[in-house]
């Protein structure tokens, strides 16, 4: 026999493609989270929800990174998103991010969110403004589907053979995420709402040309 005389129960492998998920709590989101409810609840007295992958609850216009109002989560969302392309080793030189689109979603008793991906963006994800127990977690899909046309017998799901897994996020939490990731947020098995902040950013070519004198 050749190869290595290690015991077969140290045979790990190697992880090849993987699917980077980030995921932090903002600090002093106890503040934060008290003032942009009081925001949120004046967005939705005054507009109309608009439909996307939500069933039921309520969806805002999507240009909240342009409010005032929300100038400390954007900002925050903002560094943050910077943050996670830096890790990836995204090239700032020539390219910087920008936000395409900012939302606010309440979800209610019983609402949820079809799987759906972020078409034309880099990265996406959710601030959780209010999260009570039960109202619903959100769920990444694994983005290989041929894995799909095989089923194992399992003892137990692990990382390593999840067709999906679920994030437990809390009030304050941040998850950021590859815009092509599907995802989906559970029904609201709660008997409050459920309220975030979910948001698009793009790449865009920095330009270098000097502005006309005037």
């Amino acid at each position: 026999m050749t190869g290595s005389s290690e015991p077969q129960n140290t045979f790990v492998p190697e992880m090849l493609f993987s699917v980077p998920i980030w995921l932090r709590t903002v600090v002093d989101h106890e503040r934060i989270n008290e003032n942009l409810r009081t925001q949120i609840a004046a967005l939705e007295t005054g507009g109309s929800s608009i439909k996307r992958s939500n069933v039921g609850g309520w969806h805002s216009a999507a240009d909240l990174h342009f409010n005032e109002d929300f100038a400390e989560i954007r900002r925050i969302i903002g560094t943050a998103c910077a943050q996670c392309a830096e890790s990836l080793g995204f090239d700032f030189n020539g390219h910087h991010l920008k936000f395409a689109e900012m939302w606010a979603n309440r979800n209610g008793p019983g609402d949820y969110n079809r799987a759906h991906i972020h078409p034309n963006a880099f990265l996406s994800g959710a601030y959780y403004v209010t999260l009570p127990p039960g109202a619903g977690d959100i769920e990444f899909y694994d983005p290989v589907r041929e894995r799909a046309m095989q089923a194992l017998p399992l003892k137990s799901r692990t990382l390593l053979n999840s067709q999906s897994v679920e994030y437990e996020c809390e009030e304050g939490s941040l998850v950021i995420f590859p815009a092509w990731l599907q995802h989906a947020v559970g029904a609201n098995n709660s008997s409050s709402d459920r309220i975030s902040i979910s948001f698009n950013m793009f790449v865009e070519k920095t330009s270098s040309e000097k502005p006309a004198a005037s």
